[in-house]
């Protein structure tokens, strides 16, 4: 009996201890998926873990940042030689002479390029942008900036351009009684006044008789609209009592805007008849003047004109015809228009 009892109970030890060591499968935490609770994460926060990246693409990451640090000094494992050629002749062996190496290595040969100086901003560019920064600011000297010390005001003076030397200067000076102010008021109020003068004059190729303004122009066109109203009221009467029984149900607006445009395109077509009293001319080119087609038809006989013994008469073999000048059965079409590639004899 004590033998029969313990063997459940080693039974559901054992069965225990399995299921204690057994690794099961365990949720795991991705980005986005229906299993996170989160959708809004900051951008401080590391959500996305390490094993959610393929190994090769790892891999392939290492590798790429191993290769761009530079391997100055040959501290690294050569890569391996897989050439099978022996002879020196023709391919030689890369041996680095150490001593040489390290030596240049020591003098600067072996360093990383840096970028070479942009040419569109060379010292004088930047020394002028300076002192521009110095005279807009007007903080004085810029030895904070270049190490250098001196006074942009004594250097271009405060009214002048910074920018380009060779643009006018301000006339910073506030003195008018000398001669050569007076001399220079004058020569403003000359040039002031010849360019009133010179907008103020007519143009001598506009002929003054003919020339409406646009007031003037704006008036003529409402008093022709106004006595064209007048004239032919009681046409657009007339136009709009047929109008009022066919559209029984219109309104008063809708007739006069109707009445108004059958009044224009009646006015539109005597004047189109005034200008065109003949229907058929237009502007259209007459092609058949120009296109003439010259081509015709040429009739002949395909077989020979020979003695026929049946009917004991000559006759031609291809329709039977007796007569030698008679039309032939069959045609061709001739275009004497046409290219010629036979030659100069031929055509």
């Amino acid at each position: 009996m004590a033998a029969a009892s313990s063997a459940p109970n080693s039974l559901e030890t054992g069965t225990l201890k399995s299921s204690m060591t057994h690794a099961y499968l365990t949720s795991k935490f991705q980005v986005g998926s229906a299993k996170s609770d989160k959708i809004n994460y900051t951008l401080a926060q590391k959500v996305f873990h390490s094993g959610d990246v393929p190994q090769e693409v790892l891999d392939s990451k290492r590798a790429v940042q191993k290769k761009k640090q530079p391997n100055i000094l040959g501290t690294e494992k050569r890569d391996w030689n897989s050439s099978t050629i022996a002879d020196q002749k023709i391919q030689k062996d890369m041996h680095k002479d150490l001593k040489r190496h390290l030596l240049e290595i020591r003098a600067g040969i072996h360093d990383e390029k840096i970028l070479k100086p942009c040419k569109a901003h060379s010292d004088e560019q930047i020394i002028e942008r300076y002192k521009f920064v110095v005279a807009m600011t007007g903080q004085g000297p810029i030895g904070k900036l270049t190490g250098k010390w001196f006074n942009a005001i004594d250097e271009r003076g405060l009214p002048a351009h910074c920018v380009a030397d060779h643009w006018n200067d301000w006339n910073a000076s506030y003195s008018t009684h000398t001669k050569d102010d007076i001399q220079q008021a004058h020569a403003v109020v000359q040039q002031k006044d010849d360019r009133r003068k010179r907008m103020m004059t007519r143009d001598n190729k506009v002929n003054s008789e003919a020339y409406v303004n646009p007031t003037q122009a704006i008036a003529n066109m409402n008093d022709r609209l106004r006595e064209r109203k007048i004239d032919f009221q009681d046409l657009k009467v007339q136009f709009k009592r047929e109008l009022k029984v066919e559209f029984p149900q219109a309104s008063e607006e809708r007739l006069q805007a109707m009445a108004q445009r059958l009044l224009n395109e009646k006015l539109l077509a005597d004047e189109k008849m005034a200008r065109f009293p003949v229907q058929h001319e237009s502007f259209r080119p007459n092609l058949s003047l120009t296109t003439q087609d010259r081509r015709y038809k040429e009739f002949y006989h395909p077989g020979t004109f020979v003695w026929h013994e049946a009917e004991k008469r000559e006759a031609w073999t291809c329709c039977m015809n007796f007569g030698w000048g008679s039309r032939g059965c069959e045609f061709k079409v001739v275009n004497p228009d046409t290219w010629c590639y036979q030659g100069f004899e031929r055509g």
